[in-house]
């Protein structure tokens, strides 16, 4: 069902992205249905999977996320829609009414009005519940209203201004300026902190804002993604009108719609394709559920409803990510868990505690915990008390000759593994308990520049290229002192034990 899309260099070697997947996806239709009139408006509930869809005919629909209506309107034009998941309502901009709307999420009326000429966006900020519009035409500004309607600030010196997106972690909102052919980063207040960009005349038309990293997506003749501070970080090339873009603020990805081209795309963090649609989704509105990736888009007269093919534990995890079946692999052998939240957080560092639980685990694979033998009544670190929380696994991997203290008497639980020392780990625990005298001593020369036979871990990061388990980066490097995240760890364990 997935489709390798380039050779796997990354898996414990060349990235230390978490974002930066390395697979193709599978996107299958889960809903198709309606019947609308001209563009496709649509706005994501991510707390219930439900959708609000507007045409230009006037009609705003709610739908459940399997399609069921739950309440229909009539506006002038609701060009823009804006869906506040905290409590299910949705901002509007009406624009041939001339007013933005804020309805609840049964249809009643908050608050309608606003002083505009051509209200073209809405985006509403998920934390407080106010909402920017992009007042395109006429008076050419981008208007910031409080939940209730107040006006809270407006801003100026834009021409056509047709996007704007909040970023709800900080209130900051981008703006897409498409006749003078910038982008815009405004503070809460309206005041600009950036504006910049290279982009052809009148080209931009969508902007994204990513809540999780302060980034922001551009739908212009290429798609850009841009980080907080203005940096490019990748342009995918286009072609023609990119009327949409909507962000998965889980994973960093964007989709895309191309009314130029017609075209549907997916596109990972780091601009990479993730999908492209065979079929023609000539509308080109889109709109991302965050909470399970999934995205509706709008399909001639149709409403459609996208899902990425593919179980996964994690939401932060998704079927593309370059370490899915590594991690996947991991849970089903009962090595790793996720956090209280839910998710995995694949680009957090491990400690050395951590490390000694998931090689402990994987040491009694499938049985998990309970598997590990009791510890000793003793503990043989002064900072480890049979109290710790990973007492238990710490000791057997002692008791393995996987891991020792350092000379203090102490084992520093907390300290960050590298990936010198993560090599260590891993070749021991694959021969344990024999140690680092039961590790073959490498052949000459040297794999990597920055480890040669010199270096304090070199036979144990040699044994673990031997063994499949490592590979290095684009530069030819090991880089052996860069910090190992959790989801290379399960790349590490994964590999070490042939768990895939």
């Amino acid at each position: 069902m997935m489709k390798w899309t380039r050779c796997l260099l990354t898996a414990v070697g060349l990235c230390m992205c978490a974002a930066l997947p390395v697979r193709a996806e599978d996107v299958v239709e889960a809903w198709r249905g309606g019947s609308f009139s001209g563009y496709i408006m649509i706005g994501v509930n991510a707390a219930d999977g439900s959708v609000w869809a507007g045409d230009s005919s006037g009609k705003l629909v709610h739908l459940a996320g399997d399609g069921a209506q739950l309440w229909q309107g009539q506006f002038n034009w609701p060009v823009s829609v804006s869906v506040n998941a905290t409590d299910g309502s949705v901002w509007i901009a009406n624009e041939e009414g001339i007013e933005v709307v804020h309805l609840a999420a049964d249809g009643t009326v908050l608050w309608r009005g606003g002083t505009f000429t051509h209200p073209r966006c809405v985006s509403v900020n998920q934390t407080d519940g106010s909402c920017w519009v992009a007042d395109e035409h006429g008076t050419e500004e981008v208007v910031h209203l409080a939940a209730d309607g107040t006006e809270l600030c407006r801003a100026g010196g834009f021409l056509l201004p047709p996007a704007v997106s909040v970023n709800s972690a900080d209130g900051s909102c981008w703006v897409g300026d498409r006749g003078n052919n910038a982008v815009v980063h405004l503070d809460p207040d309206g005041t600009e902190v950036w504006r910049g960009g290279s982009y052809p005349p009148g080209s931009i038309w969508s902007v994204a804002a990513n809540p999780s990293d302060g980034s922001c997506w551009v739908g212009a003749q290429d798609i850009v993604h841009l980080a907080a501070d203005g940096q490019e970080l990748s342009r995918t090339g286009g072609s023609g009108w990119t009327f949409s873009v909507s962000v998965n603020s889980t994973d960093g990805s964007c989709w895309v719609g191309n009314i130029g081209s017609g075209e549907l795309v997916h596109l990972a963090a780091d601009g990479s394709d993730l999908w492209r649609s065979p079929v023609d989704y000539s509308e080109g509105s889109v709109s991302v559920n965050p909470t399970d990736g999934s995205c509706w888009v709008g399909a001639g007269d149709q409403l459609v409803h996208l899902v990425i093919v593919g179980t996964t534990t994690f939401p932060d995890i998704p079927a593309y990510h370059w370490a899915y079946d590594e991690i996947e692999a991991c849970v089903d052998a009962n090595v790793v868990k996720g956090y209280t939240d839910g998710l995995y957080h694949p680009s957090t560092p491990v400690t050395r505690d951590q490390m000694a639980v998931y090689i402990s685990r994987a040491l009694v694979s499938p049985s998990g915990d309970a598997a590990i033998p009791d510890p000793p009544a003793t503990p043989s670190f002064s900072d480890v008390p049979e109290t710790f929380w990973a007492y238990k696994h710490i000791e057997y991997a002692v008791s393995q000759n996987v891991v020792k203290g350092y000379e203090d008497g102490t084992y520093q639980p907390g300290v960050t593994v590298d990936r010198g020392q993560m090599a260590v780990y891993v070749a021991r625990a694959i021969v344990a308990p024999g140690g680092d005298a039961a590790i073959p001593d490498p052949v000459p020369p040297a794999t990597f520049p920055d480890v040669p036979d010199s270096f304090w871990a070199y036979k144990q990061v040699e044994y673990c290229v031997g063994q499949g388990v490592v590979t290095g980066y684009e530069d030819g490097n090991y880089h052996p002192d860069y910090p190992v995240t959790r989801d290379q760890m399960a790349v590490y364990i994964a590999r070490a034990f042939g768990l895939l």
